[in-house]
């Protein structure tokens, strides 16, 4: 998972409605979360100020998302 997809799952935000707020065609977001392509340098601009961090936090160098990990309970399965 992506920094930026934990981020925008936080604030209780769809892909549509993130993109809706930077004005944005919503298959970029999608897109970045899913690591099919990079971050141009004003998504990368827009996105950390809508987050409120620098864009090191979000963003690799090379403008590739940072990924986290994210430790999800095991649920048992019925059977």
């Amino acid at each position: 998972m992506t920094l930026i997809e934990y981020l925008r799952k936080e604030k209780g935000l769809s892909q549509v409605q993130l993109s809706r707020e930077l004005n944005i065609n919503p298959s970029a977001i999608a897109q970045l979360e899913n690591e099919y392509r990079k971050s141009w340098p004003k998504l990368r601009e827009q996105l950390s100020h809508f987050f409120g961090v620098e864009e090191g936090v979000l963003f690799n160098v090379d403008g590739w998302p940072k990924k986290i990990n994210i430790n999800i309970p095991k649920i048992p399965l019925k059977r």
